[in-house]
C-alpha cells in the first residue's frame, strides 16, 4: 500500500494490516453509496446512505440518535460514548445529482474511480467507516470518545444541521471533516465564510403590445442588481460574490411581475461578512426602474474557519503521524466551505480534507484517485490511533 508505511507499534502495524486487506472491500463499499442517489432533496437516498453507514459500524459506534428531519434527511450521530470532550468526525450524505441527472453510476478506469459523490463526499465517508473498523478490529478504539456526525443538507448550505452543529461544538475537543484532500494530499486548515441568498425583484406584468404606462419589468430589474452585485468582488480582500440561477417571466410577449436569482457570497475574514451584507443590502434598497421593488432574504450561513493556534498544533501532530507512515501533508486554504467552520470558527481545533484525492466535484467529471483511498485510510486511523 504506497504511502501507508509501517509502523514498529504492534496495534498500528495491525491496523495498517487491516486497512490493506479490506482495500477492495473498502472500494465496493464506497460504489454501493455513490451508486444510490442522495441528491439533498431526496430523503429516501440520503437516508439510506446514512443507515448503510450505521450499519456498518455497529458495534463500533454503538449509540446512535436521529435529529428528524422533514425537508430532507435525518441527522445521524454515532457516538461511542466516554468522559471529557470528543473528537469529532463529519461528513454528509447528501451530493448535488438530481435523481433524473445522467450521472448516476460509477466505473474504474486505470488509477480512478468516477462516480457521483466519488469526492465529494462519499470517499470521505467510506474512510472514516475503514478507519474506525480497523482501530476497532484491533481493539485500539477504546481509549477514544469519538462522534461522527452525518448531515443530510450539506450541499445546500446546511440550513436545517446547523444548530446541531453549533449545539455540539461546545463538546467537542477535535474536529475532523472528511471532504476530499488536495490534489497532492494537501489537508485543509482554514476555509472561506459563505451565505446563500435569494434576490426578489418584481416589476408589473402586461402585454408588451399595450399602449400607456411605462414598461416596468422585473427580469430587467434583476439584471441591472446582477450588474451592482457582481461588482462587489474584491470589495475586501477575498471577498467573492456570484448571482448563480435566474428565472423569472411569463412568456416573451409578457412584461415580467416577477424574477429572482439564488446568489453565493463569500468571504475570508469574517470581520467582512457584515460589510459586505451591508453592500448587497444597500444595492437591493435601489431600484432602477419606477415601480419596481428588491427584496434579498438571507438563506443559510457558514462563517469563515480560521486557522487558530489550536489547529496549527493539531496540524503538526498529523504531520508527525503523516511522516511515520511516509506521507507528505501540507496544510492549505479552502475557497469552498465545509460544515467543520461552525467549530473552527469558535475556536475548536478543525483539519479538513481527510477524505481521498479527488477532482472535479459537483460535474460529470468526478473522480478520485484509487490508491489514495487506504492511504487516507491509514491516516486518519493512526491520527485517531495519536489522539487517543
Amino acid at each position: 500500500m504506497t504511502g501507508a508505511g509501517k509502523s514498529e507499534d504492534p496495534g498500528a502495524a495491525e491496523v495498517l494490516e487491516t486497512i490493506q486487506r479490506r482495500a477492495e472491500e473498502q472500494i465496493e463499499f464506497l460504489i454501493t453509496l455513490c451508486e444510490i442517489n442522495s441528491y439533498t432533496g431526496n430523503r429516501s437516498g440520503t437516508e439510506a446512505v446514512a443507515c448503510l453507514i450505521a450499519d456498518r459500524l455497529e458495534g463500533v459506534l454503538p449509540r446512535h440518535r436521529i435529529v428528524e428531519q422533514t425537508g430532507v434527511g435525518d441527522h445521524h450521530l454515532l457516538s461511542s460514548g466516554g468522559a471529557g470532550k470528543a473528537v469529532y468526525l463529519l461528513g454528509h450524505t447528501d451530493t448535488v445529482f438530481p435523481p433524473d441527472h445522467p450521472f448516476q453510476t460509477c466505473r474504474r478506469e486505470g488509477e480512478w474511480l468516477h462516480g457521483p459523490g466519488t469526492a465529494d463526499m462519499k470517499g470521505g465517508l467510506v474512510v472514516m467507516v475503514y478507519a474506525l473498523l480497523a482501530l476497532h478490529e484491533a481493539g485500539l478504539l477504546a481509549p477514544l470518545n469519538l462522534t461522527l456526525i452525518l448531515g443530510s443538507d450539506e450541499e445546500t448550505g446546511s440550513a436545517t444541521s446547523r444548530a446541531l452543529y453549533e449545539e455540539e461544538r461546545g463538546k467537542a475537543r477535535a474536529c475532523l471533516v472528511g471532504e476530499c484532500a488536495g490534489a497532492d494530499g494537501e489537508i485543509v486548515s482554514s476555509r472561506n465564510g459563505k451565505a446563500g441568498g435569494r434576490l426578489e425583484c418584481t416589476g408589473l406584468d402586461r402585454h408588451v403590445g399595450s399602449a400607456g404606462a411605462e414598461k416596468t419589468s422585473a427580469i430587467l430589474e434583476l439584471a441591472h442588481q446582477t450588474v451592482a452585485l457582481e461588482a462587489l468582488n474584491g470589495f475586501r480582500p477575498g471577498v467573492r460574490i456570484n448571482v448563480g440561477r435566474v428565472e423569472g417571466g411569463l412568456g416573451p410577449a409578457t412584461v415580467a411581475a416577477s424574477a429572482e436569482g439564488l446568489i453565493d457570497l463569500r468571504w475570508e475574514d469574517e470581520e467582512h461578512f457584515l460589510p459586505l451584507l451591508e453592500q448587497v443590502e444597500r444595492i437591493v434598497s435601489h431600484h432602477h426602474q419606477p415601480r419596481a421593488a428588491s427584496r434579498f432574504t438571507l438563506l443559510n450561513y457558514r462563517p469563515a474557519m480560521p486557522a487558530g493556534p489550536g489547529t496549527r498544533d493539531l496540524f503538526l501532530r498529523l504531520q508527525r503521524v503523516a511522516a511515520e507512515l511516509g506521507q507528505k501533508v501540507e496544510p492549505s486554504h479552502r475557497h469552498g466551505t465545509s460544515d467543520g467552520n461552525f467549530f473552527g470558527a469558535v475556536g475548536v481545533p478543525t483539519l479538513d480534507g481527510f477524505g481521498p484525492i479527488g477532482e472535479n466535484d459537483h460535474t460529470e467529471g468526478e473522480r478520485i484517485r484509487i490508491a489514495s483511498l487506504p492511504e487516507r485510510t491509514a491516516l486518519l486511523a493512526l491520527f485517531l490511533l495519536d489522539l487517543a
